[in-house]
This record gives structure tokens, sequence and C-alpha cells, in this order.
């Protein structure tokens, strides 16, 4: 797959999280769709940074986009406790919460 398609598909998953994070209201399943939006981002991280032909830009590019995501993570961190705490599978939730954290990192 050519690097310019796989960070097409990085800044997808990124735009979706984003659109998550800021909707006004998070929807009923927002945990699990969050949980699964950082996972295929996570993926699609790894999967780019083992190109064999990775450039320093591409590599430069795809760290400082990671730093971003996390911070946009951390300023919304107590709006997406607050969800996950009010989920239905709150003992789920909050490791789901917690894998969220890790990965953000």
């Amino acid at each position: 797959m050519q690097p310019l398609i796989m960070l097409e598909q990085l800044t997808q998953l990124e735009h979706q999280i984003e659109q998550l994070l800021l909707a006004e209201d998070y929807p009923d399943d927002f945990p699990q769709q969050l949980e699964n939006l950082v996972a295929l981002r996570h993926q699609q991280v790894d999967v780019v940074l083992k190109q064999a032909d990775l450039s320093r830009v591409v590599f430069d590019d795809v760290v400082a986009r990671t730093q971003a995501m996390k911070g946009l993570l951390q300023q919304h961190k107590d709006r997406i406790g607050m969800q996950l705490v009010r989920s239905k599978k709150s003992q789920k939730s909050l490791s789901l919460y917690s894998n969220i954290q890790q990965h953000g990192q």
C-alpha cells in the first residue's frame, strides 16, 4: 500500500475521532465507538511506521499527529470520563478509559 493512501486513512480516522469528541452530545455507544476508532488509528500508525521506505518527513508527521491526538483526548478527558462512568457497563467502561489513555500516549 502506498504511503499517501495510508496517511489518508490515518487522516480519516483522526477526523472521525475529532468529530466524535466534539459532538454536542455523545451517542449511547460512545465508549465503543471511541475505543474502536482509537484502536484502528493505533493499527494504522503501526502500518505506516513499518513501511520499508518510510521517510523521516512521514515519521515526524505521524509523531506530531499522535501528539496532537493525545492532546485532543486529554482536552476532553473529563467529559470522556463522565460519559464512560455513565455508561451502562461502567466497569468495562473504566477499563476502556484506561486503555484509551494508554493508546493515546
